[in-house]
């Protein structure tokens, strides 16, 4: 099962927290945990993180965490 510490985390780069700053942080656990559902939205619908899409296997792991509960 995937934790937000060790594979969620690591997934969002600095420059995709700091261009998300102005909404939350994606580097909090709280913050994503609450944002979850937009969060995975926009990354699958491709209009974030805005340079390049999330490959598959990097968006799964995001959904798989979610469905799990969003364990810290």
């Amino acid at each position: 099962m995937p934790s937000f510490a060790a594979d969620i985390r690591p997934l969002f780069r600095d420059r995709d927290i700091e261009a998300m700053s102005f909404a939350f942080d994606l580097s909090d656990y709280d913050q994503v945990k609450a944002n979850a559902e937009g969060i995975y939205s926009r990354i699958a619908d491709g209009s974030m993180p805005c340079d390049e899409p999330w490959p598959p296997e990097r968006l799964a792991l995001l959904r798989q965490w979610i469905d799990a509960g969003m364990p810290a």
